[in-house]
């Protein structure tokens, strides 16, 4: 005890162990700092960091440190080997925000190969951010010379077995207490379930290494249960369904309408956030399409994220539930609840189409699961038509092929058909100059020719959804088949926010306006409710209420789920926006502002909660 009391306090150990260790702590702070840059975490976020998660998250980091060193055993070849892969996964994911709009987060482990492809599509700019945290990696190197250094006088001595299983244990230990005391144990430093729909308060509040522990611990159950009691308030939500007159009259089975339903890559509208001065208007078929309602859905992400939309959309859930996970590759929809089972129930043929590879965030097996009839992926679209140099086919083209995988659908039923676009989508400098379509005269620094070729896309896109109604339109003058059909945009373009107006529109406002898609339903036949707007001036809806207003339009005996839907949407617009919510004016709220819109919503989330378990 005494010859261990005498190694531990002894100068040696002080200067060849001790202080290495306390310097790669420090490295570890460093490595914090990085991925905080990386998100673009604002200085308010950050030092409201400091000291606590700050040190929590450098303590995670150091983690690496401590497992590089348990099997080299060398603490400035443990600090500089540790502080490159955080440099490294930095620079990573500030790309991946930047152009994907989320950060690189746990769920992405499944989605590797949708995420290369993504990622392939864009050219990488160097920026300050990129060059600072890159620089950040120089006072790592100095901090890992100062520790070789300090090992010189134990260089040459023969490390004995001894000291390796010390060695070991000590690392191993330091490991799992970090783990423990900061996110596993009765009472962590990092709550237990701060996910809300959006990543960034989580992140931006607790911090990136923080933030990604809690989400990797959420994979192994991703379906967060609602507070309070569930089974009462799912009975209370079905009790109250009732209640919901709906707005159109409903249809007999025999004349229940064809169904087109869209989700368009990238469709955004960007004069919500900037007035950018085109010299042609990119939207003009949706601004003098007759018969027809339109607006705004809320997207989950801003600039990415096409699978949470998809899901949302398809099965009118809110991620709120599921915060942490990309829904197609993580959650079981063998047999869920969604609108191909609701209009299958109905007598549906349905069918599901992309012009891409079906392993692209894993649809070719989740849509079998979700119980669509037929699949099709690129080698169903063969016009291969595209816009210059961009590789992604364009809308014009895929609704053409779009039309023959509809035509070909059984006529004795009535036909759903769910199309995810492609040719928005990003990168936009592509193609020369000269093929752009419109051209902004706000200046915007070096996305110039990205917003022009950007919103030159927008208006392709905007002219083939005129081509395709016409179609339908032609359909019903020679066949009688009712159809409707509707299109939302999945997000914005990746570069929103370094366009927008943050001078003179507040952070509340942008953080919706930057997630609030364009969306039109139009039909071939007489729609009831055509031109109906809200109290809100964006005429918004949250993107889990598209398909339950689809159903209503349509005139389709409503689900209780979809009354359900229906009924709160008239006091609540918005479900999903994280801490917040927004009522039927257009207003954010906080939970527990309002007992009505608490009960409304605690309803809503408790009976999809019986729908995802």
């Amino acid at each position: 005890m005494q010859t261990l009391k005498k190694h531990v306090f002894s100068r040696a150990f002080l200067v060849q162990a001790v202080l290495p260790c306390l310097l790669a702590v420090a490295a570890a702070f460093v490595a914090w700092l990085q991925l905080e840059l990386s998100d673009a975490v604002t200085s308010g976020y950050l030092l409201g960091q400091l000291p606590g998660w700050a040190l929590l998250n450098a303590l995670t980091a150091f983690c690496l440190t401590l497992v590089v060193f348990l099997f080299c055993g060398r603490w400035h070849l443990s600090t500089g080997i540790a502080g490159g892969l955080w440099t490294i996964l930095a620079v990573v994911n500030y790309y991946t925000r930047d152009l994907h709009g989320s950060a690189v987060m746990p769920q992405d482990v499944l989605n590797l190969g949708t995420a290369a492809e993504v990622m392939g599509s864009y050219t990488l700019h160097v920026d300050a951010r990129v060059v600072c945290i890159a620089l950040l990696y120089l006072p790592v190197l100095v901090i890992a010379l100062c520790q070789a250094r300090l090992a010189r006088g134990s260089r040459g001595r023969k490390v004995t077995a001894r000291a390796r299983l010390v060695r070991i244990a000590a690392s191993l230990v330091g490991v799992c207490a970090v783990l423990y005391f900061g996110y596993f144990s009765p009472w962590p430093a990092m709550p237990r379930t701060p996910y809300g729909w959006n990543w960034q308060p989580t992140y931006y509040t607790y911090g990136y290494l923080a933030g990604t522990v809690r989400a990797t611990s959420l994979l192994a159950d991703p379906v967060i249960r609602p507070e309070g009691d569930t089974d009462r308030n799912a009975a209370d939500a079905l009790a109250a369904a009732d209640s919901y007159q709906p707005a159109v009259a409903e249809a007999d089975p025999q004349d229940y309408p064809d169904i087109v339903l869209i989700l368009s890559e990238s469709f955004y509208d960007i004069s919500l956030v900037t007035d950018p001065q085109t010299d042609v208007d990119y939207l003009a078929t949706l601004h003098s399409l007759e018969n027809s309602i339109q607006g705004h859905t809320i997207s989950p992400h801003i600039g990415g994220g096409t699978n949470h939309s998809e899901y949302e959309m398809l099965t009118s859930n809110s991620l709120m539930l599921a915060p942490a996970v990309t829904p197609y590759n993580w959650l079981d929809l063998d047999g869920a609840p969604s609108l191909v089972s609701y209009l299958k129930d109905l007598g549906y043929t349905t069918l599901a189409a992309h012009p891409y590879v079906g392993s692209n965030y894993n649809r070719d097996t989740a849509w079998k699961e979700l119980g669509f009839d037929e699949t099709c992926f690129a080698d169903s679209f063969p016009t291969q038509e595209y816009y210059g140099d961009r590789p992604y086919q364009t809308d014009s083209a895929t609704y053409r092929d779009l039309e023959a995988l509809y035509e070909a659908m059984p006529a004795e039923q009535p036909r759903f058909t769910f199309l995810v676009s492609i040719q928005t989508h990003g990168d936009y400098d592509m193609n020369d100059p000269d093929l752009d379509l419109v051209h902004a005269a706000t200046d915007y620094g070096r996305y110039d020719g990205e917003v022009d070729e950007y919103l030159s896309c927008i208006a392709k896109s905007d002219e083939a959804f005129g081509e395709l109604c016409d179609y339908f339109t032609r359909q019903y003058q020679e066949t009688g088949r009712r159809v409707i059909v509707c299109l939302a945009g999945d997000h914005a373009p990746s570069f929103v926010d370094h366009i927008a107006d943050h001078d003179n529109i507040a952070d509340n406002d942008l953080w919706m306006l930057e997630r609030s898609t364009p969306y039109v339903i139009w039909a071939n036949y007489p729609l009831e409710q055509a031109e109906q707007t809200s109290a809100d001036p964006y005429n918004r809806m949250d993107l889990c209420d598209l398909a339950p207003t689809l159903a209503e339009q349509a005139g389709l005996p409503l689900s209780d789920y979809y009354r359900y839907l229906l009924n709160m949407k008239q006091d609540i617009l918005l479900q999903t926006g994280g801490c917040d919510y927004m009522d039927s004016t257009g207003i954010l709220r906080a939970y527990g502002s309002d007992a009505g819109d608490d009960a409304l919503l605690r309803g809503y989330f408790a009976m999809e909660y019986q729908r995802l378990k």
